[in-house]
């Protein structure tokens, strides 16, 4: 019990540290900038009447909050320990009763919870947006903000493990590919898959079920279009997925860490 609580500690001290760095680099108060530009030049066709553009608008809000939240996520990722090797502030932490497995937690941690919020003050902007125009979201939205926060959770542990093992450039590429593209890459693979011999069949589905697909988390479309919330299952499973990768991501850049020469 004690040795859980220590490492709670430890966790929520350095997630804090994070958050606290990457506030003082004004990132999201740039972005919310940027946020409220885009919404809002977004809105301005509302000042012409709304009528027959609400999915429009809707759509619109819901893709700047998407790719926002999305950049954010991971640029708060991959520079979470890269930085800390660079400035060689890793070495009085490491010093510490703190083990690298703990460090890439709680650095994990800082990027999800700095990422959530952006995502909040993105999605308030956005509503307000809409709410002007007297425009409603439903309760769908409820369940919209929840599967982005299961998917930023993935991309954040999918950042750090690459920053490992990649540059912070070649790392911020891959990672957005991978998150922007996910829908483009599963469709892909769909139609390669019939002309493919078996070797090449082989690839692609095991590529298929090995790389997250970020594309189920995103209820955007059904938001627009005022679709009733999905089954409670659908979100229950959605987490589990989200975790599995989490979990797998975490582990994998923890195991990497403990075997690099700082």
């Amino acid at each position: 019990m004690h040795q859980v609580t220590r490492k709670l500690v430890v966790w929520t001290a350095l997630a804090h540290a994070a958050v606290l760095e990457s506030i003082r680099r004004k990132d999201l108060y740039v972005a919310l900038i940027l946020a409220v530009v885009m919404i809002g030049a977004a809105a301005t066709i509302g000042t012409f009447g709304v009528n027959g553009l609400e999915m429009f608008l809707k759509d619109v809000t819901l893709t700047v909050i998407n790719l926002l939240s999305l950049l954010l996520a991971v640029l708060y990722s991959v520079r979470q320990i890269t930085e800390e090797v660079s400035r060689r502030t890793v070495y009085p932490l490491l010093a510490r009763p703190i083990g690298r497995g703990d460090l890439i937690f709680g650095k994990f941690l800082g990027a999800f919870a700095l990422s959530i919020l952006s995502l909040l003050l993105f999605s308030a902007v956005g509503v307000g947006a809409l709410w002007f125009f007297h425009l409603q979201v439903g309760m769908i939205f409820v369940q919209y903000l929840l599967l982005r926060i299961f998917a930023l959770g993935l991309i954040c542990a999918l950042t750090i493990a690459l920053s490992l093992v990649m540059t912070p450039g070649a790392t911020v590429t891959v990672s957005l590919l991978l998150a922007a593209g996910a829908a483009t890459f599963s469709q892909a693979i769909k139609l390669l898959d019939g002309s493919q011999g078996a070797a090449g069949r082989a690839v692609l589905r095991g590529s298929y079920f090995v790389l997250p697909h970020l594309d189920l988390f995103d209820l955007s479309h059904k938001v627009s279009y005022g679709w009733k919330p999905v089954d409670p299952w659908v979100i229950w499973s959605l987490f589990a997925y989200s975790s599995v990768y989490v979990s797998l991501f975490l582990m994998m850049g923890a195991w990497k860490f403990r075997r690099q020469a700082l």
